[in-house]
């Protein structure tokens, strides 16, 4: 309250409170809690003061009743909503909590669906639209994910351009993939830090 400006003694300004009131919904909102419920009172004391009051009602996080991943041909709807931490209610969803919908969590699933595609050559994937719709009770999440797949791309050749102090049959047996193989974003990286340790290595060596 102190660094929203709200402290015993401050001048009491409405839009303040307002919008600490707002700012208390969107951290509820955030946790997944679209059912919290936050009033406040200003009740008048002696002596010009004020009386301020902030009632709570949290409620329940929302769980996830519907995971729907719409554009996809190449992989199941089980393949994909697997790759997810959102998950609909499950005998370990009591321990796990991995029924409770959070805007976070979304976001880290979406990135490893992403990633999911990228690792397996589709380097044009999209995901074009993300809905997430409540149940009038706000209880209930209902998840639509649209996506475009794209074609899979496979790895037409690899070629080392210039001032090489390394053969090139050296720098091609760092590589993960090779011509014919399907692009992987994952494998391009861990190529590339193998190749920067390897250059690294022999750049202390020409030095010493």
């Amino acid at each position: 309250m102190k660094q929203s400006g709200l402290q015993e003694g401050d001048i009491f300004r409405r839009a303040t409170l307002d919008q600490i009131e707002l700012d208390l919904m969107r951290v509820y909102t955030t946790q997944g809690r679209y059912g919290a419920d936050i009033t406040t009172e200003v009740e008048n004391l002696p002596g010009n003061r004020v009386a301020l009051n902030i009632n709570i009602t949290e409620g329940r996080v929302a769980s996830i009743s519907h995971i729907n991943i719409v554009g996809n041909t190449v992989f199941t709807d089980k393949e994909l909503t697997d790759l997810f931490t959102l998950q609909l209610p499950n005998f370990w969803s009591f321990y796990t909590k991995s029924d409770q919908y959070s805007r976070e969590k979304l976001s880290g699933d979406l990135e490893r669906l992403r990633s999911y595609y990228l690792d397996r050559g589709y380097i044009n994937f999209s995901i074009d639209s993300t809905q997430v719709a409540l149940s009038p009770d706000k209880q209930d999440v209902f998840i639509t994910v649209d996506i475009t797949e794209g074609e899979q791309f496979k790895v037409a050749d690899v070629v080392f351009v210039g001032n090489l102090v390394v053969s090139d049959d050296v720098l091609q047996s760092k590589l993960s993939m090779t011509a014919g193989d399907v692009f992987s974003r994952r494998e391009m990286t861990d190529s590339q830090e193998r190749l920067v340790r390897l250059l690294g290595d022999q750049a202390t060596c020409l030095r010493m």
